[in-house]
C-alpha cells in the first residue's frame, strides 16, 4: 500500500510539472530573450489582462490549470488517507502480536527481560566478550587448533634415512628399522640410531637374508612387524628383547635352520605362521602370558621338543602344531576353550591329552594320527566330539565321555585299534557313521533315544540301552 501511495503522488507531480512547463512556455518565460529590469517592473505594475488572457486580476492560474491542481490534491488526500488507514492497521497488528508474545513468555507490559534485545539495541555482553564480533568463534578456535597441529606435524615430520647397514625412519622420539642392507653373519642391532631409541622392526626388515646366522635385538625394541626374518635360510639363533610385546605374522616363517628361540614375557599372541616350516627348531620357551596361538604358528616344526603349553592359553587355531612329531605335552592348560581343525594332527609324541571343563569347541581332525596318545581325559563342558577328531589314535585304550557330550561325529575314533572300553552317557543323542569302526570293544550301552548307524560301532559289539 505504501508503494501505491508514493506511485500516486509521483504521478500527480509529473502531471503538474508538465502543465506548468506548458504554461510557462506559452507565457514566453521559457525560450524568451532576457528582459531588462525596467520592462519587468513595468509589466508587473500594469498587468491587467482580460478574461481571454493567462491570468486574471487576482493573480490566480487559468481555470484548466487550477482544475488539474485540485484533482491532484484530491488524489493526494485520498492516497494519504489510505496510507494512514493501512499504517494504523499495521500498528494495531504489531501491538497485538507483541502482547501475545509477552503473554506466552510470561512477561507483562512494563517489565523488561534479563537480557533485552530491541531493534537497534546493542548487546551489552559484547564489550566483555572479544569473540562477540567473530562470525563463528568455535569454528575459528578449531581452525586455529588444526593449524597448530599441522604446524607441529610438519615440524616433526618423519625422515627416511639410510646408513651403511640400515634403511630406517627417524621419528621425533624413536627409530623404526625398515631394511637391513649389511652383510654380517653375526649382528647386534644398536639400541639407538641418530640419538633416538630403536623401538620397532618393520615388515620384512631382515627377510631373505643370505648371511645372517645370529642376531640380537636390543631391549628398546617392543614390536616386530610381519615376516621380519622370513626365509632367512642361514639364521640359527635369535635373541629377542625382554620388552617385546608384539610379534606380527610370519616373523620366522621358513627359517629352516632356526634352532632356538625364547619368547619374552609380555607377548600374548603367537601370530599366523610365526614359526611355520622351521624344520630345525628344537628349543622354544613360551611365556605363560600367551593366550592365543594362531593358524600354522608352528606348522611342521618336526624337531620341536615342547613339553607344555602356556598356562593362560585359551585358543589353538587351525594347524597350529600340525606335524610337530617331537612335541610331548605332558601338561595342558586349564583354561583352554578352542582347538581348531587339525591343530595337533600328526603330533605322534603326545601321550596324554586332557580337555578341561572350559572347552567349548573342538574342530575336525584335531588329534588325527596322534598315535602316541595313551590316556584321554575329557572333562564336562564340551558338547560335540567332531568328525575324525581322534581318528587313527592307535594308543588310546579307554574313553569315558562326560554328560555334556550330545553328539559324536563321523569317524571320530575310527582306527583306534587299541580302544577296548567306551562309556557313552544317556545324554548322547547322535553317533555318526564309522564313529568307532576298527575299535576292539565288544559291548556298549547307549540311550534308547540315541540315533546311530549300522557301522557306528565294531561289527561284533553288543549294543544295549539305558
Amino acid at each position: 500500500m505504501e508503494k501505491l501511495f508514493w506511485g500516486m503522488v509521483g504521478g500527480c507531480t509529473v502531471a503538474f510539472a508538465i502543465l506548468l512547463g506548458m504554461y510557462l512556455n506559452k507565457a514566453g518565460v521559457i525560450g524568451a530573450e532576457p528582459e531588462t529590469a525596467t520592462e519587468l517592473v513595468s509589466e508587473t505594475e500594469t498587468e491587467t489582462e482580460t478574461e481571454g488572457g493567462l491570468l486574471v486580476e487576482n493573480g490566480e492560474l487559468p481555470a484548466d490549470i487550477q482544475s488539474l491542481i485540485e484533482d491532484s490534491q484530491t488524489n493526494y488526500s485520498q492516497a494519504m488517507k489510505v496510507f494512514e488507514d493501512e499504517s494504523s492497521e499495521a500498528a494495531s497488528r504489531e501491538a497485538a502480536e507483541t502482547q501475545k508474545t509477552m503473554t506466552s513468555s510470561g512477561s507483562t507490559p512494563g517489565t523488561s527481560d534479563s537480557n533485552p534485545k530491541t531493534n537497534g539495541s546493542v548487546d551489552a555482553n559484547r564489550n566483555d566478550n572479544h569473540d562477540y564480533f567473530l562470525e563463528s568463534p568455535t569454528e575459528q578456535e578449531e581452525e586455529s587448533e588444526s593449524e597448530s597441529e599441522e604446524a607441529s606435524t610438519e615440524q616433526f615430520k618423519p625422515e627416511e634415512k639410510k646408513s651403511s647397514e640400515y634403511e630406517y625412519t627417524l621419528f621425533q622420539d624413536h627409530v623404526a628399522i625398515k631394511k637391513y642392507v649389511g652383510s654380517a653373519a653375526t649382528l647386534d642391532v644398536p639400541d639407538t640410531i641418530d640419538g633416538q631409541p630403536v623401538t620397532e622392526i618393520l615388515d620384512s626388515a631382515f627377510a631373505s637374508s643370505k648371511t645372517l646366522v645370529r642376531i640380537t635385538l636390543p631391549d628398546t625394541v617392543v614390536k616386530l612387524g610381519k615376516n621380519v626374518f622370513k626365509s632367512s635360510e642361514y639364521l640359527v639363533d635369535v635373541t629377542l628383547p625382554d620388552q617385546l610385546n608384539e610379534m606380527g605374522e610370519g616373523v620366522f616363517d621358513s627359517c629352516s635352520k632356526l634352532a632356538r628361540v625364547t619368547i619374552p614375557d609380555g607377548v600374548t599372541r603367537i601370530g599366523k605362521k610365526t614359526f611355520n616350516e622351521c624344520t630345525d627348531l628344537r628349543t622354544i620357551k613360551l611365556t605363560n602370558d600367551i593366550e592365543i596361538i594362531e593358524e600354522q604358528a608352528f606348522n611342521n616344526c618336526a624337531k620341536m621338543e615342547l613339553t607344555k603349553l602356556p598356562s593362560s592359553l585359551r585358543r589353538v587355531d587351525k594347524e597350529a602344531f600340525t606335524g610337530c612329531a617331537k612335541m610331548t605335552l605332558t601338561k595342558w592348560p586349564t583354561d583352554l576353550e578352542f582347538i581348531g581343525e587339525s591343530a595337533f594332527e600328526g603330533c605322534t609324541a603326545i601321550t596324554f591329552v586332557k580337555l578341561p571343563g572350559t572347552m567349548k569347541t573342538m574342530m575336525a581332525n584335531a588329534f588325527q594320527g596322534c598315535t602316541g596318545i595313551e590316556t584321554l581325559e575329557i572333562k564336562s563342558g564340551i558338547e560335540a566330539i567332531p568328525e575324525t577328531a581322534f581318528s587313527g589314535c592307535t594308543g588310546i585304550k579307554e574313553v569315558t565321555f562326560p554328560k555334556s557330550v550330545i553328539s559324536i561325529g563321523d569317524n571320530a575314533f575310527s582306527g583306534c585299534t587299541a580302544l577296548e572300553s567306551v562309556s557313552i552317557p544317556k545324554n548322547t543323542l547322535s553317533i555318526g557313521s564309522s564313529a568307532f569302526s576298527g575299535a576292539v570293544f565288544t559291548e556298549v550301552t547307549i540311550s534308547s533315544k540315541c540315533s546311530y548307524q549300522t557301522n557306528s560301532f565294531p561289527e561284533k559289539a553288543k549294543i544295549e540301552n539305558y
